[in-house]
């Protein structure tokens, strides 16, 4: 048991350092957009991905949560559609260039990750989040590289161009992804039902992942919610140690039909779970002790909550995939979206003002992953015997 325990941890943290490694060289691309372009034209940027995130993952989801649990002749038909569907959303993307520049970099984002989504599937499906990981940071690190180039060697570089530099590697992705199409005819993942629900689970989760950065901007201006999005980035990312570490069960979950007892344990998911926050917190603090925005730092020491509480609340929710138990999680995780979005408004709209917002959104992260962590508790270890059989 130790040895198997072991394993999957080891791939894991392999994961993450390829995770880490990419989120390192975000952090680095951040700090050239601010220097070159300021605050405010990142925060742009930022609002931009958080509507790429909300456009790609309700579209995605479905073909996502399927590609673990189906049969392989039904995945790969479900693939080829996947990359149709992306490139669908980058035809969209070319349309609405006039638009402006949230309008036309958000299609081009999702588009570009959901045929890239279709390519790294298998992997996905095969449970080897090491891969993934390793593909993610080497797309990343392209598109950073060609973006940064650009930043520092002109002498007023613009954010449009800039962008525009970040997003061509996905043209590369998808001239490897095009021959995948004729490995089987398109299907629809799943039925309406089925469908149905992921996508608006998939609506709730992107509301809840990125809507706080978009509200904030609303509510505050794009400095503001720069300083916020900062803070969400280094707390989701090192969270994904915990997705990373849940992936890694994804086959003998699928073999147990689900079944509670073939996927973490509570105990190493708990220790998993502290450490990745107590890593945030010390990221907080020392930025605290340095000339960084106070807003900014204080945002940052407050995530380290949300992210023991997200690491635990990843490893619950891969089980619930495996066991097909779509309404539970739906349910959940729409009314917490939901929940985060009226305790920002109450925090930042009443309670707080200016850049102090940040601190105010993180904070209305941390009790709306409280409620969550609850809620999936009760439902997969409050009866886990129950859940077990149920499978």
């Amino acid at each position: 048991m130790a040895g198997r325990w072991s394993t999957h941890v080891v791939t894991a943290l392999g994961a993450a350092m390829w995770a880490y490694g990419g989120r390192a060289i975000g952090l680095l691309w951040t700090v050239i957009v601010i220097a070159s372009l300021g605050i405010s034209d990142y925060g742009l940027y930022a609002m931009g991905f958080a509507l790429a995130a909300m456009v790609a993952g309700p579209v995605d989801h479905p073909f996502n949560v399927r590609s673990v649990r189906v049969d392989d002749q039904r995945f790969q038909r479900e693939r080829t559609a996947r990359i149709l569907v992306g490139g669908a959303v980058l035809v969209l993307a070319g349309v609405l260039t006039p638009a402006g520049y949230i309008a036309w970099f958000s299609l081009v984002i999702a588009g570009g990750e959901i045929v890239f989504n279709a390519f790294k599937s298998q992997a996905v499906r095969d449970g080897h989040p090491d891969v993934v990981m390793r593909m993610d940071t080497l797309r990343q690190g392209a598109s950073i590289g060609l973006g940064a180039t650009y930043l520092v060697s002109v002498e007023e570089p613009s954010l449009q161009l800039a962008s525009l530099c970040y997003v061509a590697p996905y043209a590369v992705i998808i001239a490897l992804t095009v021959p995948k199409i004729f490995a089987a005819r398109p299907a629809l993942p799943g039925g309406r039902r089925e469908m149905s629900l992921l996508v608006f689970e998939n609506f709730s989760n992107a509301v809840y992942v990125q809507g706080d950065v978009l509200l904030l901007g609303v509510l505050t201006d794009s400095t503001v919610a720069g300083y916020y999005s900062i803070a969400s980035l280094v707390g989701w990312a090192v969270a994904g140690v915990g997705q990373s570490y849940a992936q890694t069960y994804h086959e003998r979950l699928r073999e147990a039909g689900g079944a509670v007892s073939a996927g973490p344990s509570l105990r190493s998911t708990t220790v998993l779970a502290a450490t990745a926050g107590a890593l945030v917190l010390v990221v907080g603090l020392v930025l605290l002790a340095t000339p960084a925005p106070e807003p900014m730092a204080g945002a940052v020491i407050a995530m380290a909550a949300f992210v023991f509480l997200r690491v635990m609340n990843w490893v619950f929710t891969t089980v619930l995939y495996l066991q097909e138990r779509d309404r539970e999680r739906v349910t959940a995780n729409a009314t917490v979206a939901a929940l985060k979005m009226v305790l920002i408004l109450g925090l930042v709209g009443l309670l707080t003002s200016g850049a102090a917002g940040a601190i105010g959104t993180a904070s209305a992260s941390v009790m709306a992953e409280m409620v969550l962590f609850a809620w999936l508790h009760r439902v997969l270890h409050g009866s886990a015997r129950s859940s077990a059989e149920r499978s």
